[in-house]
């Protein structure tokens, strides 16, 4: 039977229950087949919610999607951090009682993760596989709430200890995977963020429509009935009483003997009277002023998961690039890859006249196109594509195992040739990627004369443990 496992820092020990305590940092060797839950010790918020970000992390499916409850000491925790986890437990009514409780509560989660191929052995590279799969698993909407904490002003309690930087990478993965019709969205509301940092702390105000002074005041417009004159309140106001400059009669009931029909405004720096201001929102994070027009106008939604997404969470997410990449490049399916190397090397072996290269390569970070080009992702990855198509030929075989790894056979090639193939693809990627996101990829790769003395599927697995987290 499955039994819940306490994450602690501050020295809890098994005795509390009897219950498994192991720290955050064992996590990578810990067996979580049997854990039901995690309980994780909140009597130091900062350091529980160091381990719940330690877990949504974690790139183990029956490790990040496994059920979340806070062991609650009297310590207030944000209503964010609060929300992040499945519930939580009274550290004075933790019991057996309780514990079985929680557990039965959360066995539809965990007999989730069980139709998984492989969690506890096979990691989830991807950011937003991983966010997928963990809206999927508790199969809840995910609701933003607000926050003074972060710049961005809401976050998604549930998924944002998924990501380490402090940035609108949430937003940006919601809305690939939107795109994607992987999820669905609810409207929530909508708000501006600064156009340079992306903070929603913003001052508006009023300037002046001259000079762009903050330094102006607002007065009523009064119109007398009686006489039809129009001014300002100040010029009818005498001490307690209104009384019109032009005809000296006291007004004083509005709506019998006058109106108020506008607002004028008056500049203390440049005397400009004018009726219109200029709405100006200066940044509380990095002091830019602009105008509403040039600020970001961001609908905040809720999300739950879509039929077809819920189908992608459990047996594997066709990646947008790889999908490209089979209409740009007649992506060849893994078994026709294997098939095929198998020809080519008993054809090198019997006629002994040319040779061919397998090449193997891998991309780091690709996920970082996802977050942070959301929409504009797929681009990215036609280029990158259009890359690939002008460097290869068109008699070389390619398949991928995901949007950064792929193994490639070119026929009629040596080891030195393709090299050289491989140095252009890495100095256009790079180039690519450094023009549009500003990092670099770390692109490894391997290369392999091919011949019946190469067994493909050990090259293979030994590259992927070398080189794929």
């Amino acid at each position: 039977m499955k039994q819940p496992c306490l994450l602690s820092t501050d020295g809890l020990t098994e005795s509390i229950l009897n219950i498994q305590t192991i720290e955050p940092d064992e996590l990578d060797r810990f067996d979580s087949r049997n854990t039901s839950f995690w309980l994780v010790d909140m009597s130091d918020p900062i350091k529980g919610w160091k381990t719940v970000c330690q877990l949504r992390s974690n790139l183990y499916p029956a490790i990040y999607l496994r059920p979340i409850v806070y062991l609650m000491s009297p310590n207030i925790i944000p209503d964010e951090m609060y929300h992040a986890a499945n519930g939580h437990i009274k550290a004075e009514a933790l019991s057996e009682s309780a514990l079985e409780a929680w557990t039965s509560r959360l066995e539809p989660i965990n007999l989730w993760i069980e139709k998984l191929d492989n969690p506890s052995t096979v990691k989830d590279t991807n950011i937003a596989f991983r966010m997928l799969r963990l809206i999927a698993c508790d199969d809840k909407e995910i609701a933003p709430s607000t926050t003074t904490r972060i710049n961005s002003g809401f976050v998604y309690p549930r998924l944002e200890p998924l990501f380490t930087k402090e940035d609108n990478s949430v937003f940006d993965t919601l809305n690939f995977l939107l795109e994607q019709k992987l999820i669905n969205s609810h409207f929530i509301s909508k708000a501006h963020f600064c156009g340079h940092c992306e903070s929603a702390f913003l001052n508006f105000k009023e300037t002046c429509s001259q000079c762009n002074s903050e330094d102006i005041q607002s007065d009523d417009i009064i119109h007398h009935f009686k006489c039809a004159h129009t001014g300002e309140l100040s010029d009818f106001r005498n001490g307690d009483e209104l009384i019109c400059p032009k005809c000296e009669r006291t007004l004083q009931h509005i709506g019998v003997d006058y109106d108020k029909p506008s607002i004028i405004f008056n500049c203390n720096q440049c005397s400009h009277s004018f009726q219109e201001p200029e709405i100006q929102a200066t940044c509380f994070n990095c002091g830019r002023t602009s105008s509403p027009e040039n600020l970001i106008h961001r609908t905040i939604h809720s999300y739950t998961i879509s039929a077809i997404g819920k189908n992608a969470a459990i047996y594997g997410l066709d990646t947008l690039f790889t999908r490209i990449m089979e209409n740009k490049l007649n992506l060849t399916a893994m078994p026709s890859f294997k098939a095929f190397y198998a020809i080519e090397a008993s054809r090198i072996q019997r006629y002994k006249v040319s040779t061919s290269s397998l090449t193997l390569i891998h991309m780091e970070n690709m996920s970082d196109i996802y977050i942070r080009m959301g929409g504009r992702s797929k681009e990215l990855f036609e280029e990158l594509s259009i890359i690939f198509r002008t460097t290869l030929r068109t008699c070389d075989v390619i398949t991928a195992l995901n949007e950064s790894t792929f193994f490639i056979i070119m026929t009629e090639t040596s080891s030195k040739h393709a090299k050289r193939a491989i140095e252009r693809i890495s100095e256009r990627v790079s180039e690519l990627l450094d023009n549009n996101l500003g990092f670099t990829p770390e692109i490894k790769s391997e290369i392999y004369p091919i011949d019946e003395n190469t067994e493909l599927d050990t090259t293979l697995e030994n590259f992927q443990r070398k080189h794929v987290s």
